[in-house]
């Protein structure tokens, strides 16, 4: 069966969905890994249809979105099984919750033409009361997010070799994630800014956002800086949110020696290698927690209406920097402890994670959708190539004629900067040997690898 497994962020995308793929390898599917719209490309070539794993088919908001990747799977006869990859992270109260989660998806496109091939995965059970609310057809099943597990103990070893190579490059470092995007988005103040389809409230919504995060990049900035001075002895690794701007970050920090920004792959060999994480509002502290990593969160302002409180709850919360010192030195010690157990109801109500194993779940899910009768389709060479290749003469041709929009597509290229066949082959030999089975894989170009039969 054809199996599609597309991927929006490398950096947070691509490991959890290898693994997924191990797990369903070796079963004579045709499982594609590939940048959304590449995979999106193959589907009219795939005549027997298949299955569509992930949140790639809305491009929009749930007011706006027309559903055209979705009718079009419909049309190739593909089932779908949904997961949002931000479907436990919410700013502000309860209310202000539920309004997210129906913003990001209309389940109505589910309801309406409803045939028992499409199932809507969630994080928790919060999440499946909000979604068995508003659909009358649609099965909702709890099955935490794939990416969180991958950061549990059983699974360290997949990053192993690349938590060597950054101990050896800088030693003991503090790590700092962060989630800055609407002050400093990778597409510039005009993709937020110059939208003419924001009508005035959701202008209104931005502009506190965008004054909001000014505030706290700023602290955050100031924090760093001041630390690096109070430990020369330890190098700090600040990680920008894959949707940000690399410029403004690499800018405040240069020239000074134990700062360093970096970007490129999953944050997750990053969080096992550091001393601590420090972040604001930013889903990597749930992987650091679950890692077994201390986490604090740091409120140079305040805001509970900006305060995503399950990531912001998974360590220390505190605006004092005396305190930030003080647990940094502890933590140098491997003596900080963490102040909450989040194997509570109320964690475990927004992540199954904290409690389950999402793999368990989600192949359940993925695994009572298989037509076995259903058969790969052989997609040619030229078809599989067809995308990459229109790809990079669009891109091309668009920074020539409309250099307006560089700026975007360099944005689009910082979030999916292509597959490497050297890495996926060395993640592949790990993920085969912690399932104990052979994987493998065809590497078509760098937005587009599968995995063989």
């Amino acid at each position: 069966m054809n199996i599609l497994l597309p991927i929006e962020t490398i950096n947070r995308e691509i490991d959890f969905k290898l693994v997924l793929a191990g797990y369903l390898s070796g079963q004579g599917h045709q499982i594609y890994i590939g940048q959304n719209d590449a995979l999106m490309s193959l589907v009219p070539h795939m005549k027997n249809g298949g299955i569509y794993i992930g949140k790639s088919i809305f491009f929009l908001n749930a007011r706006r979105e027309k559903g055209k990747r979705y009718h079009l799977l419909k049309k190739h006869n593909f089932g779908i099984v949904y997961l949002h990859e931000e479907g436990g992270v919410f700013e502000g109260d309860k209310k202000n919750h539920i309004e997210v989660l129906q913003e990001h998806y209309n389940i109505d496109f589910f309801d309406k033409d409803f045939k028992d091939d499409i199932e809507v995965c969630v994080w928790g059970n919060f999440q499946k009361s909000v979604d068995q609310k508003r659909s009358k057809k649609v099965p909702i099943h709890v099955t935490g997010h794939p990416r969180f597990d991958v950061c549990k103990k059983e699974w360290h070893e997949l990053y192993q070799l690349k938590v060597d190579e950054i101990k050896k490059k800088y030693k003991k470092f503090i790590l700092i994630n962060s989630n800055f995007v609407t002050n400093n988005h990778g597409a510039g103040h005009e993709y937020l800014f110059c939208n003419p389809l924001v009508d005035s409230e959701e202008r209104q919504t931005i502009v506190r956002n965008f004054v909001y995060c000014s505030k706290q990049f700023s602290s955050m900035v100031q924090l760093i800086h001041n630390l690096a001075i109070k430990f020369p002895e330890l190098n700090f690794i600040y990680r920008p949110h894959p949707s940000e701007n690399m410029d403004l970050s690499r800018a405040v920090f240069f020239g000074v020696k134990n700062i360093f920004v970096e970007h490129e792959g999953s944050a997750i060999p990053w969080i096992l290698a550091s001393q601590l994480l420090l972040h604001d509002n930013c889903t990597t502290a749930i992987e650091a927690r679950l890692a077994g990593k201390p986490v604090i969160n740091y409120k140079g302002h305040y805001d509970k209406f900006h305060d995503i409180w399950l990531t912001n709850e998974m360590g220390i919360q505190t605006s004092d920097i005396d305190e930030i010192v003080f647990c940094i030195q502890e933590a140098i010690n491997n003596k900080l402890k963490m102040p909450i157990d989040i194997k509570t109801e109320k964690y475990c109500n927004y992540l199954h994670n904290i409690t389950g194993n999402s793999y368990d779940e989600f192949l359940k899910i993925i695994n009572s959708k298989i037509d076995k009768n259903k058969q790969n389709d052989k997609i040619s060479y030229i078809n599989n190539q067809k995308y990459f290749y229109t790809y990079l003469t669009k891109n091309y041709l668009s920074g020539i004629l409309k250099p307006h929009k560089k700026k975007y597509i360099n944005y689009l290229e910082q979030k999916f900067y292509g597959f490497k066949e050297s890495d996926i082959n060395e993640k592949l030999k790990i993920i085969s040997k912690i399932l104990n089975r052979k994987i493998s894989f065809k590497y078509h170009n760098s937005q587009l690898i599968s995995i063989n039969q």
